[in-house]
């Protein structure tokens, strides 16, 4: 077997050509059973995991790791970590138990396999990168995922695969000196995934001030970074004064996994403007618009300017000024849609460019608000806590709405009663990683009609989605994967309460959020809900409360295998102080075939015929529509 030249694709503005030539063979590997063995492996490219730009090349470094999966035909049997000799293409590792292949995974000490074998998904923080000084590419070591998906044993060479990719910018023609960019601290890659929706790679940068030409590498997922026909890719230097490159490409984008890319971008720098901007709608004459701050007194971190939109006098503020809860306010002449913009005079990266921006003022929404058609600048804002609360006429937002607020950590009731709201952008939240709290963030958005898959991809700390999307009502679907990397989650209460229009819930939705304590409410209501899948709670093993969960679920037919069987795991609840009070009440009193009731009174704790000691259980299966109803106890039937 013969590993391969790292391949090259020259991207002049994204356009695309590539080579490939073979390298010499590599060593033969030796074989040890239950005991140290060494394997040999070999990349395609050729590897690690220090990049040489200059040959195209990849190459083991002491102390990189693999992670090895062991078979025994199809039957996964565990993985080993085998670490680098230091020597050729050797790596040392113990063999896994009753193991007879292998497949091969880079880096070892980073990948992780579930039950089965297969590739957990990355963390959320695998592509960060910080690249340190002009044109260095040893950050990139630890951000290559290659792998041998073959199953090799261990007398075999292992061949890895490079699944993702690299791109390299040369950037000329930057601006220097006083009103250049200073100290560079992040390259920001946007493009347009589909018209309308963007994705963003982010290098940080460090040991980097003042060039007129820039050389730097970045690790990324092809699946991610793909660009639609017409669609603009962006670049955005952020440091002491920020600039963007942005082109529309004509012709749709895609990378192919295992290639290094080259993006020569000499055009216009444009220094990027710190203002915000949004709409209203005015519906009579003389009515008046205020421009509130979360605060109710600050002084203002920059100067100022408020375009009314009108045409009429701007207002200044000065830099230093003190401001009441109302920053502003304008009357307006005439019932029309107007564009109101403020902008700020601070571009430094790391200050505060306006106060925080509000359109909740404590007790009701700004009644004219329809639109904000740009992201907040930073605020230095933590918390956005009811920032739209009962805009009723709010119809859109950007997608980076929140992109320079990277501190915020709550979005409790940001959208509520917002019911003119038409859509989520796919990436709202994608840059808010420190968000623990969306409790009730779009409750009542009674327009909203789905959830984007990934809506909450990157928001990793997040604990509680309490009341989250409660009263949505023409929501009609729910993504599979919504909660999939929310692992810290503590609660689900009343999180789908009241959507009448979903079927069906997707298999696995709380298979990851082993920390859920409350599901209490979670699809109460849900009036055209059928079905429930299988294993729906097995892997909450810390619930305590069910309490009202499918209460008034008319069409529902229930599923006994929601919860594992008592017969198998009767220890399943040990341990914990259970409420099922009003958790079925009703559930497929409509239904076009009774289901069957999960047997909670077999449980360790559930009672049985006698009922339960210290679990509230008040109308659990009260006027169900089951086949087993005979089998409840009366104690658990209200009865």
């Amino acid at each position: 077997m013969k590993s391969k030249l790292f391949i090259i694709i020259l991207l002049a503005l994204f356009v695309a050509s590539c080579t490939r030539e073979p390298l010499p063979e590599s060593g033969e590997s030796e074989k040890g059973v239950g005991e140290i063995v060494t394997i040999s492996v070999i990349i395609s490219p050729e590897t690690r995991v220090a990049y040489d730009d200059a040959n195209l090349a990849l190459s083991w470094q002491e102390g990189d790791q693999l992670r090895l999966a062991g078979y025994d035909g199809v039957t996964y049997k565990g993985s080993e970590v085998f670490t680098y000799s230091g020597t050729g293409n050797k790596f040392t590792g113990t063999p896994v138990g009753g193991a007879t292949t292998y497949k091969a995974y880079y880096p070892g000490n980073l990948i992780t396999l579930d039950a089965n074998g297969n590739v957990n998904p990355l963390a959320a923080d695998f592509w960060k990168q910080t690249q340190n000084g002009n044109g260095t590419t040893s950050h990139l070591s630890n951000k290559l995922f290659l792998s041998d998906e073959q199953a090799n044993g261990l007398d075999q060479n292992f061949e890895l695969i490079l699944r993702n990719d690299i791109i390299k910018f040369d950037l000329s023609n930057l601006t220097t000196g006083p009103n250049g960019l200073g100290s560079l601290e992040k390259i920001i890659w946007t493009v347009e995934h589909t018209l309308g929706e963007t994705r963003s790679a982010i290098l940080d940068i460090t040991g980097v001030s003042d060039v007129a030409n820039l050389t730097a590498y970045l690790a990324f997922d092809p699946a991610v970074m793909m660009i639609a026909a017409g669609g603009k890719v962006t670049i955005t230097l952020i440091g002491d004064q920020s600039y963007e490159w942005s082109k529309t490409i004509n012709n749709a984008v895609t990378y192919t996994a295992g290639k290094r890319y080259t993006a020569n971008v000499s055009g216009v720098w444009t220094a990027v403007k710190v203002e915000f901007s949004y709409s209203i709608s005015t519906t009579q004459a003389g009515q008046t618009h205020e421009v509130w701050q979360k605060e109710n007194s600050s002084f203002s971190p920059a100067r100022l300017t408020i375009d009314w939109g009108d045409g009429t006098a701007k207002t200044i503020i000065n830099q230093g000024q003190q401001l009441a809860k109302t920053i502003a306010s304008h009357t307006y002449a005439d019932p029309n849609n107007y564009i109101i913009t403020i902008t700020s005079n601070q571009a430094h990266h790391l200050l505060i460019k306006m106060p925080q921006i509000t359109f909740y003022d404590g007790s009701s929404g700004d009644p004219l608000l329809t639109s904000v058609i740009t992201p907040f600048p930073d605020m230095g804002a933590t918390d956005f806590k009811y920032t739209f609360r009962d805009c009723r006429k709010l119809l859109t937002i950007p997608e980076d709405l929140f992109r320079y607020n990277i501190r915020a950590t709550v979005f409790e009731g940001t959208f509520s009663m917002c019911d003119r709201l038409t859509a989520i952008p796919p990436g709202l939240f994608r840059y808010n990683t420190e968000i623990v709290n969306f409790t009730g963030c779009f409750l009542n958005c009674k327009t909203l009609t789905s959830i984007p898959a990934n809506l909450f991809r990157y928001n990793t700390k997040t604990r509680g989605f309490d009341y989250c999307f409660r009263f949505c009502d023409n929501i009609q679907s729910i993504p599979t994967d919504l909660f999939r990397y929310n692992a810290e989650v503590g609660g689900f209460f009343a999180c789908f309460d009241g959507l009448i229009k979903i079927t069906t819930i997707p298999a696995d939705l709380f298979r990851y959020n082993k920390k859920v304590l409350r599901f209490g409410y979670c699809f109460r209501n849900c009036k055209a809900l059928t079905t429930i899948p299988t294993d729906l709670f097995s892997y909450n093993t810390n619930a305590r409360s069910f309490r009202n969960s499918f209460e008034g679920c008319i069409k529902l037919e229930l599923n006994p295998a929601i919860f594992p069987d008592p017969t198998a795991n009767p220890d399943f609840f040990a341990g914990r102080v259970m409420e099922f009070d009003y958790c079925f009440t009703n559930a497929g009193s409509q239904a076009a075939n009774p289901g069957t009731a999960p047997k909670l009174w077999l449980f360790t704790g559930g009672g049985g015929a006698t009922g339960p000691t210290n679990w509230v259980i008040t109308d659990c299966f009260k006027g169900v529509n089951v086949t087993n109803y005979n089998d409840i106890p009366n104690h658990w039937k209200g009865i």
